[in-house]
């Protein structure tokens, strides 16, 4: 498929944003103050898309539901990176603000909420659908609202490369698709692979870790050593990070389930 941009206003916007970025909830009142310049196009099974927007007085908010999440036929990552100004992203397990030339990392498959500062936003952003990704099976919402620190090599290497992608929008790319999607995807798992040998705070891991509990609360095979491999830890050091929390890693799930079970009889 070819490049598809356009100059747009008001709801026309977040139409186009909606088409480029998945699906999405606009707040109507902040939605009429917005125009701007979105471009996206597919490059092999990866969508790259631009958009370059002028918020109004109140910014910019949305945020994508279960309807939105069912909508869309299959799970992608989505690596986003402001060129201007910065986005909050709101997720289950807290707020994250992804500051300008700061790669961030969002699972279609988990709730969002973001927000844009009033003024300009301009960002580029790669969506990759997560079976093609070197990553465990069902770890992608570990990585649900991380970003990459800008002292990360590969940071400034993905800075790069998103670049080119977008200043490539409007060009005839369909001799090189499948080698520039290869080196896309290769790129982007070398910046997971950072990201996860990276140290990640205590507290912070733990969080992830109920919140993938949340997630997968369902699934009969949700055990600890389900749940430590998702996360590429031990099952010793998982049980450890629930040490404070004076319950076992098991009884934690088994808790979540029965409040999950007592919620849905309501």
């Amino acid at each position: 498929m070819g490049p598809e941009s356009q100059t747009v206003y008001a709801d026309d916007l977040g139409r186009a944003v909606h088409s480029a970025h998945l699906a999405w909830q606009f707040d109507p009142l902040s939605t009429s103050d917005v125009s701007g310049q979105v471009a996206t196009r597919t490059i092999g099974p990866v969508r790259v898309s631009w958009l370059d927007l002028m918020t109004g007085p109140s910014g910019w908010r949305g945020r994508r539901t279960f309807s939105d999440i069912r909508s869309v036929p299959e799970p992608y990552l989505i690596f986003c990176m402001p060129i201007c100004n910065s986005i909050y992203l709101t997720s289950e397990s807290g707020n994250f603000d992804i500051a300008e030339f700061t790669c961030g990392i969002w699972d279609s498959t988990q709730l969002l909420e973001f927000e844009l500062k009033p003024g300009r936003y301009e960002q580029i952003s790669v969506l990759v659908p997560q079976r093609l990704l070197r990553m465990p099976l069902g770890s992608a919402s570990s990585l649900h609202c991380s970003s990459v620190e800008k002292d990360n090599l590969l940071s400034e290497l993905a800075f790069q490369h998103m670049s080119t992608l977008a200043k490539f929008l409007d060009a005839e790319l369909r001799p090189y698709e499948l080698a520039l999607s290869n080196v896309t995807i290769s790129m982007f798992d070398s910046l997971i692979a950072s990201l996860r040998l990276a140290p990640r705070a205590p507290q912070r891991l733990l969080a992830e870790i109920k919140d993938y509990i949340e997630c997968y609360i369902t699934d009969d095979d949700l055990s600890p050593s389900a749940i430590a491999a998702a996360f590429e830890i031990s099952p010793r050091y998982l049980h450890k990070l629930f040490e404070n929390e004076k319950v076992s890693v098991s009884q934690w799930v088994i808790d979540r389930r029965l409040t999950r079970s007592a919620n849905d009889l309501l």
